[in-house]
């Protein structure tokens, strides 16, 4: 077994985990219909518990997003990138592309953001930006801006949660030190 350089905690591989970290990493890889493991749980797994919480975590979230999967991808991006998150900001960037969200939006997202189309895109990412860096400065024009643009209460309240989960990976992933898993690296490598 393997110990983070940074903490001295075990970093559990899939070929050595045993008892209920083997069968909760089977459960992630069924259930997320992954074809590995990432580095993101291999650090967590000296908890068995938070490796349930994750799984629960994620599980929920998707099944109960109703944004579009790529608004959902471009927020986290954009959060994780304005984090500093590299490991987040790679994942995030890999699922972006894998859903068809093109370089010039990518680049527009962090650099660019005055100038993204659809305005309705640039207001979400805009105020799931804003919950995400400063929620306490929140005003009622923020929300209005996204009513304007035909955002319901209950896509608001989401918008809400997925940057307070891309806030949540960020930390996690930061604290832990956690490297940017090989396949989501070549596969970045190979769609630039």
């Amino acid at each position: 077994m393997t110990y983070l350089p940074i903490n001295g905690l075990p970093y559990i591989e899939e070929n050595e985990a045993t008892g209920e970290v083997a069968d909760l990493y089977e459960a992630w890889k069924r259930d997320m219909q992954a074809p590995y493991v990432p580095n993101f749980l291999k650090a967590m797994a000296a908890s068995p518990e938070m490796l349930v919480f994750a799984h629960q975590y994620w599980m929920a979230a998707i099944s109960n997003f109703t944004l579009p999967q790529s608004l959902v991808s471009m927020i986290q991006y954009t959060i994780a990138t304005y984090n500093n998150c590299l490991y987040c900001r790679a994942n995030q960037e890999l699922n972006c592309r894998t859903l068809g969200v093109d370089e010039d939006t990518l680049n527009k997202l962090v650099g660019d953001l005055d100038n993204l189309n659809p305005e309705r895109v640039r207001v979400i990412i805009d105020f799931a930006l804003k919950v995400a860096k400063h929620a306490q400065a929140l005003v009622l024009k923020d929300f209005e801006l996204l009513r304007e643009q035909g955002i319901t209460d209950g896509e608001i309240v989401e918008i809400i949660i997925i940057a307070a989960m891309g806030n949540f990976n960020d930390t996690v992933a930061d604290a832990l030190q956690i490297d940017v898993d090989n396949m989501v690296q070549t596969a970045l490598d190979e769609l630039k």
